[in-house]
């Protein structure tokens, strides 16, 4: 047992603005450490025997300072609360004084106590059941910098320089960043120590920052990306005018798809720094013209380090001056006319590129998307299972290099990069408890429990995705789409799907109304096999936003009210979904046109289903037997010698069917 370092104080201590940010970061991470293991008691005064797991030993003394300092906090409003700190450090000298008899009397003196150490089984048995809970510390984060800066009375740093902050040991941070200190000063000694620092002393493991080569999942966002370093090379190299290169792009998708981690990786590609702003950070300046004196600055201080990248973040929070609030109108628009000023910028912003991010890119006035300011559009969806393979392998580095992250990419379908760096962090964390290297069964521990499908809820499942493959095979070329692959499953998540089928778009190929329709009839060929095939069909073609009828819906309406493909060429409004729907809800006669399509497209789906049903059931058979199937595997299965082999499967049972499919 190591050694018990303790403190008792009943001295009323007077509230004063923290001057160490180091200690501030510290006790933020242990208040919403707290919160989040649920140990809220721990906050209110009430009594509490805590005990908290270190991730980082080099800010071992600054926590046990910070909950010093919170106890205090806490106890102040009565001298009769008694509180110690105790702390079992393996790189102190262990002392073997420290009986459970003496650790039973800490308890018992003492209305709250709070215990650290580096490892979970370094707590004494008697005090891991005495404690309300053993609590895995967060980790320094960039939101836990940002609130100890500002609870330092500090609001000069940009969040570029806090970025570089994160992860360094607490104590040199309440070294280097002081009230008054320029920003520029911090982060130049910043980078020295980082230079000078020997690898065998440094305090904690850094892994280099990803460049856009580095993360997967991106989609488009990364294509855009690369290119954009390739034109501000140019640019820098006085081979490109900066009239030709994209000066701003909106970036959406849903919450943690990285959005801000994409921003940061394109300045790393690009080797140019980056400027970290949001329209929430502006406001803390407090009133109006201090909101706008702020948002200038930004630019400002943009330019003068450009190039470089100015990410706004949650560009939504502008709102779209055509629906503005009555009470908060003229604030909201004098907002948004300023900070298309700063996009058009007087003086110019050359070599500037704005990067905003949302997740409601409806929700954004128009003005500000138009080209010039933010005119290009990138979207970064929710990882497919390929992505969600690369994610996992990057979070993992040099750990089981070996295993098949298949069956976990799978488990993880509609998983955001996040949640997938999250479940990786967590298995992590049981290993290390644990004391034993990374397994694959600690990534499968904290995953969605599985639900074992029915044979005729899998039976079903395959139906369903063997209509769109059969259907999607037979109108390809006239959807412009090719099938990619098909997936069922016998063990679903909660909120999982039983199967999907995977298409992409033909490059260069042109959309006329033919094509419309085609892709429409792929949509709704999972209904129409459905009802093929047991008479009615099921739930499983709608219900989200990213279901076969949704889509299905937003193309047959887009194309009367949008996209000039309906009876008459009038433009009523953009393909935007919220548009689309809205004019289907408030226009009976456009409702019964889209319904008529999506009736005329089904029973088109129904017909070719029926007339190519060997190869319809063969197909179905595959997937009951593999889960899967391949583009080349549809080639090899609608061969007329194939079919006719596996015409006879049935009688055979499935190895015939496995074997027509290798080559």
């Amino acid at each position: 047992m190591n050694g018990i370092h303790g403190l008792s104080r009943r001295r009323t201590i007077k509230k004063r603005r923290p001057r160490d940010v180091g200690l501030a970061v510290a006790r933020n991470i242990l208040v919403r450490s707290l919160r989040r293991a649920n140990l809220h008691h721990g906050l209110s005064g009430y009594p509490c025997v805590i005990g908290f797991v270190l991730n980082n030993p080099g800010n071992f003394d600054t926590f046990i300072q910070a909950a010093r300092k919170l106890l205090r906090t806490l106890s102040r409003s009565n001298d009769d609360i008694r509180y110690e700190v105790l702390r079992w450090d393996r790189d102190k000298s262990t002392r073997r004084r420290d009986t459970d008899a003496k650790i039973s009397g800490t308890l018992a003196l003492n209305d709250r106590v709070f215990g650290f150490a580096t490892d979970a089984d370094a707590f004494p048995a008697l005090f891991r059941l005495a404690a309300d809970g053993i609590v895995d510390l967060l980790p320094v984060d960039l939101a836990a910098v940002k609130t100890a800066v500002r609870a330092v009375g500090i609001r000069s740093l940009p969040d570029d320089v806090l970025v570089e902050v994160v992860g360094e040991p607490l104590t040199l941070l309440s070294a280097m960043i002081k009230p008054g200190r320029n920003a520029q000063f911090v982060l130049r000694r910043l980078k020295q120590i980082q230079r000078e620092a020997p690898a065998e002393t440094a305090p904690r493991l850094k892994s280099r920052k990803p460049t856009l080569d580095d993360l997967h999942g991106l989609g488009e966002a990364a294509v855009w990306g690369r290119e954009l370093a390739k034109d501000l090379n140019d640019y820098r190299a006085g081979l490109l005018p900066w009239s030709d290169v994209d000066r701003g792009v909106l970036v959406s998708g849903p919450t943690g798809t990285g959005k801000t981690t994409f921003a940061q990786a394109l300045a790393r590609t690009c080797n140019v720094p980056i400027h970290i702003h949001s329209l929430a950070r502006w406001q803390a300046g407090g009133y109006l013209n201090d909101l706008l004196r702020m948002m200038r600055n930004a630019f400002d201080e943009a330019r003068d380090a450009a190039p470089c990248i100015l990410f706004v973040d949650e560009l939504d929070s502008f709102g779209d001056r055509d629906d503005l609030d009555d009470r908060n109108a003229n604030y909201q628009r004098e907002v948004i006319n300023a900070f298309l000023e700063c996009l058009d910028g007087v003086e110019g912003r050359e070599g500037v590129v704005v990067v905003g991010a949302t997740n409601l890119p409806d929700m954004i006035d128009n003005a500000i998307l138009r080209p010039g300011r933010l005119g290009k559009h990138v979207r970064i969806p929710l990882p497919d299972i390929e992505a969600r393979v690369g994610i996992l392998r990057h979070h993992l580095g040099n750990d089981l290099v070996s295993e098949d992250m298949t069956d976990i990419a799978a488990r993880l379908e509609g998983a955001s990069g996040a949640v997938i760096e999250q479940a990786v962090r967590d298995a992590r964390r049981k290993a290390r408890s644990e004391r034993r290297p990374l397994t694959i069964a600690d990534l499968q521990h904290g995953l969605p429990s599985r639900i074992a499908l029915s044979d005729e809820a899998f039976a079903l499942a395959c139906v369903h995705e063997a209509g769109h493959v059969v259907v999607g095979h037979l109108l390809g070329n006239e959807a412009g789409r090719y099938l990619v692959e098909a997936h069922t499953f016998r063990e679903i998540t909660h909120d999982g799907s039983a199967g999907w089928t995977a298409f992409r778009q033909t490059p260069g190929v042109p959309r006329r109304k033919p094509a419309y329709l085609a892709q429409i009839t792929i949509l709704v060929s999972g209904i129409a096999a459905e009802t093929i095939s047991f008479g009615e069909h099921t739930d499983g073609g709608g219900g989200g936003d990213d279901s076969d009828l949704r889509h299905a819906t937003l193309i047959a309406a887009a194309m009367e009210v949008s996209y000039g493909l309906g009876d008459d060429l009038v433009y009523l409004s953009s393909s935007e979904p919220r548009e689309v729907l809205a004019r289907i809800r408030a226009d009976p006669i456009l409702r019964r046109h889209v319904a008529t399509v999506l009736d005329t497209c089904m029973q088109r789906a129904k017909d070719l289903i029926a007339k190519h049903s060997e190869f319809f059931d063969a197909v179905v058979r595959v997937l009951k037997d593999r889960g899967s199937l391949g583009a080349s595997d549809v080639e090899r299965l609608i061969d007329p010698e194939n079919l006719s082999r596996l015409s006879g499967a049935s009688k055979n049972g499935s190895v015939t069917v496995m074997e027509s499919f290798h080559p």
